[in-house]
C-alpha cells in the first residue's frame, strides 16, 4: 500500500487519494455505485431503519447512488433540464438573481448567509421549474441531510434527516409549478411518484449543497490575500478551475467493489467499501475532479459554473477590495465537505 490508497480500519474502508487512481475507480464498471444501501445495511441501526424507514427509502432511491440501468433511466429523464441550451436561456435570469442579491447586501454581509445560500436556493428552484423557495429552509433541510450522511449515518441526525425529507417530499408535491408558459420544457417528472420525490430531494440537496460551498469557496479565494494574488484577478474561469481542484466542494464520493480489482497493485475484495477523493492535482492537463467523472459524471456541472462565473464577475465588479474578517471564518463542520459555515467580509 501506498499514500494514495490506504486501508482504515474503522470503520472499515479503502482512502483513495491520487487524482489518477480516483479517476480510475470512477470510471470502471468494477467499482459500483450504489452504496446506499449496502452502507446502511452496515452503519445503520436497527431501530433507526424501523424508525426513519422514509428517509432511507429516498435516499436510497437517489439515481447518482445506483447503478445501470435504474441510473441511466432516470438520468436520461433529468438530461434536459440540465442542458446547455436550457441554461444558456436561464442564463439572464440567474444573472438577475444575483444581482438583486448583490444589490440588498449589509454593510458587513456574511458571504454565506448573505450570498452563497440565497442565490444557491433561488437557481436551484430556477432551474427545476419551482416556485418561489425560501432559501432558509431549504437549507435547513439539506443541512440536516448533510449532517446524517457526513457523520456515517449517526442515529442522532438520523430523525432531523427524516423530519426534512418528509418536508422536502411535501413541497416538490405541492410547489412544483411549470417554468413559465414559453418554457421549452416544464418540471422535470420520474418515472414514478416515489422516483420522482427521490430525484427533486436529490437535485435540491446536490444543488444547494455543490454550488453553495462553490460560492463561499470562491469568495474566500478572492478575498483572501494570503491566498490570491489580487493584482492578477482577471480571469474568473481560472479562478474557479484553480479553486475546485484545490477546494472541491465535495472531498470524497464512494464506490463499493463489485469483484476482487486488483488497484495500485493492492487486491480489494468484492464488496470493501472505496472513498474516492476528489481532489485533484493543482497542475496539469486532466480536467478537475470535483463534479466525478465516468457516467456518474455531474449533471449540474453546466449549472453550477454558470452561477460561479455570474457570481464572481459581479463580485468583483463590485468589491474589487473586499477582504475576508478573518477573525469570525468558520470552516465547515462536515468532514465530507470543504466550504465555510460563516465567511464575514468588509467590503
Amino acid at each position: 500500500m501506498s499514500p494514495a490508497l490506504t486501508w482504515v480500519g474503522e470503520p472499515g474502508y479503502w482512502l483513495v487519494d491520487d487524482p489518477d487512481l480516483s479517476r480510475q475507480v470512477l470510471t470502471t464498471d468494477s467499482f459500483s455505485s450504489s452504496t446506499l444501501t449496502p452502507s446502511f445495511d452496515r452503519f445503520v441501526s436497527e431501530r433507526v431503519k424501523e424508525e426513519c424507514a422514509f428517509l432511507l427509502d429516498v435516499l436510497s432511491r437517489w439515481f447518482v447512488d445506483q447503478d445501470p440501468p435504474e441510473h441511466t433511466a432516470e438520468r436520461r429523464l433529468c438530461q434536459p433540464h440540465f442542458s446547455r441550451g436550457l441554461l444558456d436561456q436561464l442564463a439572464p435570469d440567474i444573472r438577475r438573481i444575483v444581482v438583486e442579491v448583490m444589490d440588498s447586501l449589509p454593510d458587513h454581509p456574511d458571504a454565506v448567509t448573505d450570498i452563497s445560500r440565497p442565490i444557491s436556493a433561488r437557481v436551484i428552484g430556477l432551474a427545476l421549474g419551482m416556485g418561489d423557495v425560501d432559501a432558509a429552509v431549504l437549507h435547513r433541510w439539506s443541512d440536516d441531510i448533510a449532517r446524517f450522511v457526513g457523520a456515517v449515518y449517526r442515529a442522532d441526525y438520523a430523525a432531523a434527516a427524516q423530519r426534512s425529507v418528509m418536508e422536502m417530499a411535501d413541497f416538490v408535491e405541492r410547489h412544483l409549478t411549470v417554468r413559465g408558459d414559453a418554457g421549452p420544457i416544464g418540471p422535470y417528472r420520474g418515472s414514478d411518484r416515489r422516483q420522482n420525490i427521490a430525484a427533486h430531494t436529490m437535485m435540491l440537496f446536490g444543488g444547494l449543497e455543490t454550488s453553495a460551498r462553490l460560492l463561499s469557496q470562491l469568495i474566500w479565494a478572492v478575498t483572501t490575500r494570503e491566498r490570491t494574488n489580487r493584482a492578477g484577478i482577471d480571469d474568473v474561469d481560472d479562478i474557479i478551475d484553480r479553486v475546485i481542484r484545490r477546494f472541491p466542494p465535495i472531498k470524497f464520493v464512494t464506490r463499493i467493489s463489485a469483484a476482487d480489482v486488483d488497484l495500485h497493485g493492492t487486491t480489494v475484495r468484492k464488496g470493501d467499501l472505496v472513498l474516492v477523493s476528489l481532489t485533484s492535482a493543482t497542475d496539469g492537463p486532466a480536467p478537475a475532479l470535483a463534479f466525478g467523472a465516468g457516467r456518474h459524471f455531474c449533471l449540474g456541472m453546466t449549472l453550477t459554473l454558470l452561477e460561479a462565473r455570474i457570481v464572481l464577475e459581479e463580485f468583483l465588479a463590485r468589491y474589487p477590495e473586499a477582504l475576508v474578517d478573518t477573525d469570525g471564518v468558520g470552516p465547515s463542520d462536515n468532514s465530507l465537505y470543504h466550504g465555510f459555515e460563516r465567511l464575514p467580509l468588509r467590503l
